[in-house]
């Protein structure tokens, strides 16, 4: 294993120690992402972590610590998703940016995330389990969206 081998092993488990915490005793954690929620001028990086029945995302500090309070998102409240522009409206596909984006919403919120992953060459520089926890929110997503 090369030093990014290494280093995105280091970072799978710093992200399973931040959403542990706030995964239900009776819940499997099928994976962890890193993520970023992109805002004017800035983004927010954040630790996603998957469970069958919801998705978890506590924003993280450079250190990759919990640096805020968490977003818990179950099944039944997401209202739509897009994954790179496949999925959702065509504004969301013809979005400048949805190439590169994650896309969901609820009744009372939208979020956007940029993932590393997902093609040829963003695989081959994200690590075993960032590839895993994208595969896993992916189909959450796509299991969860409901029917058009």
């Amino acid at each position: 294993m090369g030093f990014f081998g290494a280093k995105w092993e280091e970072t799978a488990n710093r992200l399973v120690e931040v959403v542990r915490p706030h995964v239900g005793a009776g819940e499997q954690l099928l994976g962890v992402v890193m993520a970023s929620r992109p805002k004017f001028l800035a983004s927010t990086p954040y630790a996603v972590g998957v469970t069958a029945e919801r998705v978890v995302l506590v924003p993280v500090d450079r250190r990759l610590e919990a640096a805020g309070a968490p977003i818990s998102i179950a099944r039944g409240e997401i209202t739509d998703a897009s994954v790179w522009g496949w999925g959702g409206s065509v504004a969301d596909f013809l979005s400048a940016s949805a190439a590169a984006e994650i896309r969901f919403a609820t009744a009372t919120e939208k979020l956007r995330l940029l993932v590393l992953g997902g093609n040829l060459v963003e695989n081959a520089l994200a690590g075993p389990a960032q590839r895993s926890g994208l595969e896993a929110l992916v189909e959450f997503l796509r299991a969860a969206r409901p029917s058009q």
